[in-house]
C-alpha cells in the first residue's frame, strides 16, 4: 500500500540534495514575475508585454530541466542509486517522492510567480501607456485591465504546456535510460525532434497531396510539442490545443511510472535500457531528415547525412558493443525505415491527405455580400516553352467571377454546390497513375495532367474587405478537368 508519509519523507530528502537549483528557481521565478508584472502594459485593445520578463520566464526553465535530470539521478548514477534502493520506498513511492520534489522545487514557485505576475500588471498595467500619437485621445489612453487578464492568463496556459512538456518528455526520457551521458542530450534531442515532427509531417503530406486551406475548418495538428505554443492569444482552438498539450504531458508523467515500475539497479549504467525508445526516437528523427530530403528532390546530401547520423548516434550508444558488422545491420534497418516512410506517404496520397483534401468551408464561412470565384487550370509541361512558342500559353481556363448574394440566396446555394463538386473532384487526383511518384521524386509528369487551382473570398460591406474561405490546389487529368472548367463556366449562367 503506497504511504504519502514514506512518499513526503523522500521528497524531504531530495529537496536537501536540489537546495541549489532550488535557489536558483526562486530567483530566476521572483525577478521574472516582478519584471513582467511591472512593465507589461494594456493601451485600449493591445497588450504590451514585457520582453524582458518572458525572456527571464524562459531562462528559468534551465534549471527546470536540470531538476528533473537531478531528481532521476540514480536511474544512471550507481552511488545515488545505491542509496535510494536502500530506502523503505517502493518504485511507486519513489516515483511519485521525485515528482513531488520536482514540484516543490520549480512548479510551484512558478504557479505561484505567474499569480504574481498577473496581479502586479493587473494592478500596473493602466499606470503607463505607449501613445501611437502626440495626443492623448480617448482610445490611445484607455485602460482594459479585461484584455491584459485574457491575455496573461493565455500566456500563464501557455508557459504551463511548455513546463509540462519538458517534465514529461525528461522524466521518460530518464526512466528509459541508464548512462548520464545519454540522460542528458537525449532528452534534448527528443523534445526538438518531436516538436518538429508532427507539424512537418501534417504540413508535408497535407501540402503533397491535399493542398486545402479552409477558413474555420483546419485545427492545427501539433499535439504534445513545443511547436504547438506558437498559438494565437486570441484563438479559443488554440487555448483548446494548449490544454490538450497539457493533458497529454500530464498522461505521460503518469504514465511513465510504469516504465520506471521495470527498472532496478541491474539497469543502471546501461546507456538504453529499453531498445524499443531508442528505435523510436531513431524513427521521429530520420523522418524529418526523409521529408527535408523529399521536398529537395536531388538532396542526397541529406540523406547521406541521416544515414551517416544516424550510423554515429547508434556506435555512441553501443559503446564496448559495437562491431563493423552492425553497421551493415543499420543500414539495412535505415533502407526499412525509408521504405515504411514510403508506404505511409503513399497511404496518405491514396486517402487525400488523410481525408483533408475533402474539407469544405462551414456554412457560416459564407457570410457577406458579394462572393468571387476564381478558377485557374493549366496543362503541367515535361518540358521548357519559350514565351514566343505558338503553344505557350497552355492555360485551359483562367476564370474569374462574382456572385452577388441576395436575400434569395440563389447564389449562395450555388457557390456553396460549386465548392462540394470542387472537393468531390479533387479527390479523383489520388487515382491518377504516376502522380504519386512525380510529387515525391519530380522528373516527367504524367501525360494529360493539368494543375487546378480553385480560389474563393466573401466580400463583407460596408468597407468591402474579403477573406479566403477556400484556397485548392489539386491535380486531374484532361477530362475531369475539361468538367471542372465547364462548371466554372456554368456559374455564371446558372446551368450548374
Amino acid at each position: 500500500m503506497i504511504s504519502y508519509t514514506r512518499i513526503m519523507k523522500g521528497s524531504n530528502a531530495e529537496l536537501i540534495a536540489h537546495k541549489k537549483t532550488r535557489i536558483i528557481s526562486f530567483i530566476l521565478l521572483a525577478f521574472a514575475a516582478l519584471i513582467y508584472g511591472c512593465a507589461t502594459s494594456s493601451r485600449g485593445d493591445n497588450v504590451n508585454p514585457s520582453p524582458l520578463g518572458i525572456f527571464i520566464y524562459f531562462v528559468a526553465l534551465v534549471p527546470l530541466f536540470s531538476c528533473c535530470s537531478e531528481v532521476f539521478k540514480d536511474m544512471h548514477d550507481i552511488p545515488t542509486a545505491d542509496v535510494q534502493m536502500s530506502m523503505p520506498l517502493s518504485s511507486t513511492e519513489r516515483y511519485f517522492s521525485r515528482l513531488l520534489t520536482i514540484c516543490r522545487i520549480w512548479l510551484i514557485p512558478f504557479l505561484i510567480s505567474a499569480a504574481a505576475a498577473i496581479v502586479l500588471s493587473a494592478v500596473f498595467g493602466g499606470t503607463h501607456h505607449s501613445y501611437s500619437s502626440p495626443f492623448r485621445n480617448a482610445y490611445s489612453s484607455t485602460y482594459h485591465p479585461e484584455v491584459l487578464l485574457e491575455y496573461d492568463l493565455h500566456l500563464l496556459l501557455w508557459f504551463l504546456a511548455a513546463v509540462l512538456f519538458i517534465i514529461a518528455v525528461t522524466v521518460v526520457c530518464q526512466c528509459c535510460i541508464g548512462a548520464k551521458a545519454e540522460s542528458r542530450y537525449l532528452p534534448v534531442l527528443m523534445m526538438i525532434s518531436l516538436s518538429a515532427f508532427s507539424p512537418a509531417l501534417f504540413s508535408f503530406f497535407s501540402e503533397k497531396f491535399a493542398d486545402i486551406s479552409v477558413m474555420g475548418g483546419s485545427f492545427y495538428y501539433s499535439l504534445w510539442t513545443f511547436s504547438a505554443l506558437s498559438t494565437d492569444f486570441d484563438s479559443v482552438k488554440d487555448t483548446i490545443l494548449l490544454g490538450v498539450n497539457c493533458l497529454i504531458s500530464l498522461g505521460v508523467i503518469f504514465g511513465g511510472l510504469f516504465i520506471c515500475q521495470k527498472r532496478d539497479a541491474r539497469t543502471v549504467g546501461k546507456p538504453i535500457v529499453f531498445p524499443l525508445f531508442f528505435e523510436i526516437i531513431m524513427v521521429i528523427c530520420l523522418s524529418l531528415f526523409f521529408i527535408l530530403f523529399h521536398v529537395e528532390f536531388d538532396s542526397f546530401v541529406v540523406m547521406f547525412l541521416a544515414w551517416l547520423g544516424s550510423i554515429i548516434l547508434r556506435i555512441v550508444v553501443s559503446r564496448k558493443k559495437f562491431s563493423l558488422s552492425k553497421i551493415g545491420i543499420w543500414t539495412g534497418m535505415f533502407v526499412v525505415y525509408y521504405l515504411i516512410f514510403l508506404l505511409f506517404m503513399y497511404i496518405a496520397f491514396l486517402t487525400g491527405g488523410f481525408g483533408l483534401i475533402g474539407r469544405t468551408p462551414a456554412d457560416n464561412a459564407y457570410e457577406g455580400y458579394k462572393c468571387n470565384v476564381d478558377v485557374q487550370i493549366y496543362e503541367v509541361r515535361s518540358y521548357h516553352y519559350s514565351y514566343f512558342d505558338d503553344d505557350y500559353n497552355n492555360e485551359l481556363i483562367d476564370y474569374d467571377s462574382d456572385l452577388l448574394f441576395t436575400e434569395s440566396n440563389e447564389n449562395r446555394n450555388k457557390a456553396e454546390s460549386f465548392v462540394e463538386a470542387v472537393s468531390s473532384a479533387a479527390r479523383k487526383q489520388s487515382r491518377i497513375k504516376g502522380l504519386y511518384s512525380y510529387k515525391m521524386f519530380g522528373g516527367k509528369p504524367p501525360s494529360n495532367l493539368y494543375s487546378c487551382r480553385v480560389r474563393i473570398k466573401m466580400y463583407e460591406e460596408p468597407d468591402n474587405r474579403y477573406d479566403y474561405i477556400y484556397d485548392a490546389d489539386f491535380y486531374l487529368n484532361k477530362s475531369d478537368a475539361e468538367n471542372l472548367a465547364r462548371m466554372a463556366r456554368e456559374l455564371d449562367t446558372g446551368k450548374y
